[in-house]
């Protein structure tokens, strides 16, 4: 009756979330969100 489904655990080289090209896929629609994938850049830490 209740069966749970175990989450799949990632395999592989690609991170959780996206691979490389997640970040080339990223685009903002507005500058709230410009501002926003400014902050997850982890190449660009804030201040």
């Amino acid at each position: 009756m209740d069966e749970r489904r175990e989450d799949e655990t990632p395999t592989g080289d690609n991170p959780v979330g996206g691979d490389e090209t997640t970040e080339e896929q990223l685009e903002a629609d507005n500058a709230v969100e410009e501002d926003m994938l400014e902050t997850l850049d982890p190449d660009n830490p804030p201040a």
